[in-house]
């Protein structure tokens, strides 16, 4: 794994790992049974055990983003070709997301008054807006790799990854717009 790759794994790896320090500073003020999933009307209705929501779900996230780092660096030495931008924010996007649901986890449990379903409209809505930005920029070749069947042509590539991005811009304006909403 080259000096970067290693950097990128170990910090976005500690990233998913940070929010334990929250949970070890909130632990005798947190109940024994911790919400993990919450109906339409933000009303929980799963619960785990305190330790497994506390250390258990960033472990996990750990795991699961050292494997997509993993395999993100081999398909890049396979293909020798630089990678897209999209595949630089998606690396970050596991870390992110554990950071900020265990944050509203933890909230939730404290008695604090969260809004779960705003915010999670307004994380889809930032992160399909930030996709459909990028989906056009992707390389033709990168393109000819990733879609099956191949696309014809270079021009109807380029057609294509346009209405690809306007339509995840358009679904993210939706998913703000329901924010506002719900």
């Amino acid at each position: 794994m080259e000096k970067k790759n290693r950097r990128l794994f170990i910090l976005s790896v500690m990233v998913c790992l940070l929010p334990m320090v929250l949970g070890i500073v909130c632990y005798d003020k947190l109940p024994e049974q911790m919400p993990i999933h919450f109906t339409i009307n933000d009303i929980p209705d799963n619960y785990v055990p305190k330790n497994f929501a506390l250390f258990g779900l960033p472990a996990i996230m750990a795991v699961v983003q050292a494997i997509c780092i993993l395999f993100t660096t081999k398909a890049n030495k396979l293909k020798n070709k630089e990678e897209p931008r999209i595949i630089k924010i998606m690396e970050w996007f596991i870390p992110i997301m554990t950071v900020v649901f265990y944050s509203i986890m933890i909230r939730v449990a404290l008695g604090n008054n969260v809004y779960v379903g705003k915010s999670v409209c307004l994380i889809l809505g930032i992160l399909l807006m930030v996709i459909g930005n990028y989906t056009p920029k992707m390389s033709y070749e990168v393109g000819e790799k990733m879609f099956h069947p191949t696309p014809k042509s270079e021009q109807s590539f380029r057609k294509m990854t346009r209405i690809t991005g306007y339509s995840f811009i358009g679904i993210g304006i939706v998913f703000l717009i329901i924010m506002l909403w719900v």
